[in-house]
């Protein structure tokens, strides 16, 4: 038995732009930015240690009062400019804002209470996605020194931990937050190459009809003018014009089905490459057999047939993530196996219900061929098409 060798390929970065597909992309956008706010909001929520510190140890109004105001200030702060920053990091618009937290975070500590360094990695964070990161990162390291040199003056126990803690949990703070943005620019820049993609295909058809039948139509455009006006005066050099005519006519006819046969991919060569291209397309990665060779036109044809059916009821009926179509000849069969891992519900293998593997399986008949459809052990759903040649 001899098979071909496997190509294998991976969605483009334009993938899926079919309305499940965008909707997959939405919910991945909300999921991550909804993550990232939990995150946000944990973290602010340290913010009231100080606070809950300061009302159990009887301090003064005074002490509850600002600290609790400033930290409403640079909650909310920390809050528009994360909100900004998930779509635009690093655009150093909101760096009044990022200066205002840091500012209140340095001077929280000093005018009202030393257990305020606890919300130091604020700071860094703030500045780590507001501004340009060459910039961000010198003006991060910064305010960790400020920030150091504080408790040190302050004589706060446990320097080197709260240093740490605050690198640590500032760094993951901003990069949760970068990590939202990138995925959103990841979306759009999938969805950019998709519709450039279906632009280049509609662009190369149009270009493929105007090469066939440019020359020809201008040439009948030609003649037929001419043959008006010969009309009257030489009938027989008309009449031959005429049929100059219908002689282009009846060539452009066949280079038009020339044209869309190419474009629709009859041969099982250009259909396996058009059903990896548009699996590929579609977000499903996708492993392809090259066709066996030397196959009679009638089997080659059928293969092709079925290799479109099986994507075609891929696409309509699964949320498959892989696809592999293989292909195998032993000396009296060729065989085509189309596995994928989408298919929404169990089914019996000898069942091939539908009117495209109805059609399929009519397809085959003539030529002793055989068609099943179903899961098998792992989950996957297999069509098999067995044909003799």
């Amino acid at each position: 038995m001899t098979s071909g060798t496997v190509q294998s390929l991976t969605p483009a970065a334009g993938a899926d732009t079919s309305a499940a597909g965008q909707v997959r992309r939405a919910r991945a956008v909300v999921v991550t930015r909804t993550v990232a706010y939990v995150f946000t909001v944990v973290m602010l929520a340290f913010g009231l240690l100080p606070i809950v510190t300061a009302v159990t140890e009887g301090r003064s109004w005074w002490v509850v009062t600002v600290g609790a105001g400033g930290f409403a200030v640079v909650a909310t702060a920390f809050i528009r400019l994360v909100t900004h920053a998930m779509r635009h990091p690093w655009s150093n618009r909101r760096r009044d804002d990022a200066l205002l937290v840091t500012g209140i975070v340095l001077l929280l500590p000093v005018l009202v209470d030393r257990n305020w360094q606890v919300i130091g990695f604020l700071a860094l964070a703030a500045v780590a996605v507001t501004f340009r990161p060459r910039y961000g990162l010198l003006l991060a390291v910064g305010v960790l020194v400020l920030i150091t040199v504080e408790r040190i003056m302050l004589d706060t126990p446990g320097v080197v931990f709260l240093t740490v803690q605050d690198v640590l949990t500032g760094a993951a703070l901003a990069g949760i937050i970068v990590l939202v943005a990138f995925i959103e620019e990841l979306f759009a820049a999938r969805a950019e190459v998709a519709r450039l993609a279906v632009d280049a295909e509609r662009v190369r058809f149009a270009r493929d009809l105007h090469d066939t039948l440019g020359h020809n139509l201008s040439a009948i455009a030609l003649k037929s003018e001419l043959a008006l006006r010969l009309l009257d005066r030489d009938s027989a050099r008309a009449r031959s014009e005429l049929n100059d005519v219908y002689g282009i006519a009846r060539d452009s006819l066949r280079d038009v089905r020339t044209v869309v046969k190419g474009y629709r991919r009859d041969s099982l060569q250009r259909e396996l490459e058009g059903v990896q291209s548009v699996l590929v397309a579609a977000g499903v990665r996708c492993e392809v057999a090259t066709p066996v060779e030397a196959l009679p036109a009638p089997v080659e044809e059928v293969l092709a047939w079925a290799v479109r059916e099986a994507a075609t009821n891929l696409l309509r009926h699964s949320s498959a993530s892989r696809c592999r179509i293989s292909m195998h000849r032993s000396d009296d069969q060729v065989r085509l196996d189309v596995a994928n891992d989408g298919a929404a519900s169990p089914a019996p293998t000898d069942d091939i219900g539908g009117s495209g593997l109805t059609g399929l399986a009519e397809r085959l008949a003539p030529l002793g061929g055989t068609l099943t459809a179903g899961h098998r052990a792992g989950g996957e759903f297999v069509l098999t098409v067995l044909v003799p040649c």
